[in-house]
């Protein structure tokens, strides 16, 4: 199995004492490439170096996550232009709208949200989309500025699942897919273009059952592939293959 982790915090502190067993661990398990998921600039810089050594099998994501709005200034979205820019960085991200986390500052995030997509679209990179308690302001911001771009963690509806596809969107489903209240998860797993779905762990959380409440890793996305592949009705080879397809197309891979 050639598995994909299209969104994973692999250098976060939660992985500094057993990182490279953690990586030999997602080896092992059939996880062939992973996106590595970057919220600080320095961060984002290790991962790029790590990459290096095999271009392939990891890539390098890098943005300002809602979260940190109050950090957003012009000199940090001109370093974050920058690291994009470089070939080894993939994808811009995680970006987007949390109003879970910071309800008062919602105009702040959209023109954030905004700002980064812009520079995504100049780097001609796609984009990874946190959306928590926003899904309608996101959805309206990526219509009013169409780029290449995945839903992380996607928590819509079915029939939102499906309006973000029509525009060319990728949905990602993780960990929580797995879990026994999953309805929503699995109703878009079902509902949505199979050509637009992609598999990820977003570790350190979030991870599947029967794994559910310890620290989550690259290595438990064939929890993930299998349930989805079941969902979809589809042998677990063939799922796999086509969530390959949907990962090389997405980061723009020319065949």
């Amino acid at each position: 199995m050639n598995y994909i982790d299209s969104h994973a915090h692999i250098f976060s502190e939660e992985f500094g004492n057993d990182f490279d067993e953690v990586c030999l661990r997602a080896k092992q398990a059939g996880v062939h490439r992973i996106m590595i998921v970057t919220t600080r600039a320095d961060e984002a810089r290790k991962a790029i170096a790590f990459a290096k050594q095999d271009p392939y099998r990891y890539q390098v994501a890098y943005g300002i996550h809602p979260e940190d709005v109050n950090l957003a200034s012009d000199e940090l979205l001109k370093e974050v232009k920058e690291i994009v820019s470089m070939p080894e960085v993939s994808a811009v991200g995680e970006i987007g709208l949390d109003y879970y986390w910071e309800k008062e500052k919602k105009e702040e995030q959209k023109e954030l949200f905004i700002e980064q997509i812009k520079i995504a679209n100049e780097a001609r990179k796609p984009i990874l989309v946190h959306s928590r308690e926003a899904m309608q302001d996101t959805f309206d911001i990526m219509c009013q500025y169409p780029t290449r771009g995945l839903m992380h963690c996607f928590a819509g509806s079915a029939e939102m699942g499906i309006e973000f596809t029509k525009r060319g969107y990728y949905i990602a489903l993780g960990g929580a897919s797995t879990f026994k209240n999953a309805r929503h998860s699995l109703e878009v797993c079902e509902a949505i273009d199979m050509n637009y779905l992609l598999t990820e762990t977003d570790c350190p959380y979030m991870s599947p059952e029967p794994l559910r409440g310890k620290r989550n890793e690259p290595a438990n996305i064939p929890y993930i592939a299998k349930k989805l592949a079941s969902v979809r009705k589809m042998e677990l080879e063939d799922f796999v293959e086509q969530v390959n397809q949907n990962y090389s197309r997405f980061i723009g891979e020319k065949k």
